[in-house]
């Protein structure tokens, strides 16, 4: 990705975001939405004391770590940073590293959770939308390469992989 592309993918999502009454304040709403659904998730399973809870809990927290772990040692400046351009939405400059999008691994990890938990297609194709739009979102508004989401895809299905299955 060029400065150019990036200020120019940027200033499309700015302008589409402008259209609508709030602006970037829509950009909140795909990951509180994931997270409504993860906590509503965990209190069915709860309320049915169903032992899934466990795993449906340590998976996702296993992943969130070993994002946290990863992005030091990889060191991915932000493209913000490297393009010295302000994304789209709330920022701080030097806030942190790119590589992999946490914010992707958990979207991720809850689809994989619900999927495992309630294995109904219209549950799955639903997580899988909203996990694929928080994705995007990430890119589109700058604050993340698509490497980032990635490997935050990547890394989330195969620590999900290995939870569920082991």
């Amino acid at each position: 990705m060029t400065r150019e592309t990036y200020i120019r993918m940027t200033g499309a999502t700015r302008r589409a975001l402008a259209r609508l009454p709030g602006g970037a304040k829509w950009l909140r709403l795909p990951t509180l939405a994931c997270a409504c659904a993860y906590l509503l998730a965990l209190l069915h399973l709860m309320l049915a004391r169903d032992i899934r809870l466990v795993r449906a809990l340590l998976v996702p927290a296993a992943c969130f770590a070993a994002c946290t772990a990863l992005r030091p040692l990889i060191g991915r400046q932000r493209p913000y940073d490297r393009f010295q351009a302000e994304p789209v939405g709330r920022f701080r400059p030097d806030k942190g590293k790119s590589m992999p999008s946490r914010h992707t691994a958990s979207a991720a990890a809850i689809a994989f959770a619900a999927a495992y938990a309630f294995p109904h297609p219209l549950v799955i194709a639903a997580m899988a939308l909203l996990c694929a739009l928080i994705a995007a979102l990430r890119v589109l508004c700058g604050q993340h390469y698509v490497g980032d989401v990635l490997a935050a895809l990547a890394l989330s299905a195969v620590l999900s992989l290995i939870g569920y299955t082991l």
